[in-house]
This record gives C-alpha cells, sequence and structure tokens, in this order.
C-alpha cells in the first residue's frame, strides 16, 4: 500500500538536503569574499563579530528584524569557515539541525539579499579586530 505520509516526509527531508547544500555553497562564496575583503582579520575578531549579530538577533524587535540578523549570523559563519573553526561549524550544524523547514526556506533568500548589500559596502577595520561599514543601504 502506498504511504503517503512516509512519501511526504521523504520529499521534506529530500528538499531540505537541496537546501543545505545551497545553504553550504553560499557559505563558501561568503568565505571567499570574507577573505578578500578583511585580508587582515582574524579568528578572534570574527567570533567577536558572531556574538555582535547573536545580541542583535536576540533584541530585534520583529519577525522581519529576526529574519535579517539570522542571515548577518549566518555571514559571520561563512566567514568563519576561513580559519576551519569548529565553533562555526558546530553552530551551523547544530542551527540547520533544529531549524523548521520553513524558516530555512527563508533564510537562504535573506542571506544572498545581505550579501548584495554587503558586496557594495565600505568597510573599516575597527580597534577591537572587528570590521563595520561605513555605509547604509
Amino acid at each position: 500500500m502506498f504511504d503517503l505520509f512516509g512519501k511526504r516526509k521523504k520529499t521534506e527531508l529530500e528538499l531540505k538536503n537541496i537546501l543545505l547544500l545551497a545553504l553550504c555553497q553560499e557559505l563558501d562564496s561568503i568565505k571567499e569574499w570574507n577573505e578578500e575583503t578583511f585580508p587582515d582579520a582574524t579568528l578572534g575578531g570574527q567570533l567577536s563579530k558572531l556574538e555582535e549579530e547573536y545580541e542583535e538577533y536576540f533584541s530585534a524587535k520583529s519577525q522581519e528584524e529576526e529574519r535579517k540578523e539570522l542571515a548577518d549570523i549566518f555571514i559571520v559563519l561563512g566567514g568563519l569557515r576561513r580559519w576551519e573553526s569548529k565553533i562555526g561549524n558546530c553552530i551551523v550544524n547544530t542551527m540547520v539541525e533544529k531549524m523548521p523547514l520553513s524558516t530555512l526556506l527563508e533564510l537562504l533568500p535573506s542571506i544572498k539579499t545581505k550579501m548584495d548589500i554587503n558586496r557594495k559596502r565600505v568597510w573599516l577595520k575597527s580597534g577591537d579586530g572587528k570590521f563595520h561599514h561605513t555605509n547604509k543601504e
């Protein structure tokens, strides 16, 4: 007998795997951008930036703000790939494993939109080893 529920679950799993592959490709692209844009960045500075992005995520006042800040977190996690950060990989794996499919579906376009903006920005290194943009879009 045909198992409708089992089939649906399998389809959702296949979709999630496709989205995870696309996310990994986007994070690799961010890694390359990070290396080119911030050649003197450090692992410590990137981890500090990750903490800053988490603070912004937890203080978000709307779902739209949360979505943008979640994209920022993943952008920093993409940057952490240049150091093959175990912490960064663990966070990515844990977050996407627990992430509902609907959130994952929204995440990738949010990251791409934010990266389109980031690629046009001018960046300066601050005294604490983090980089901040000097212009808003």
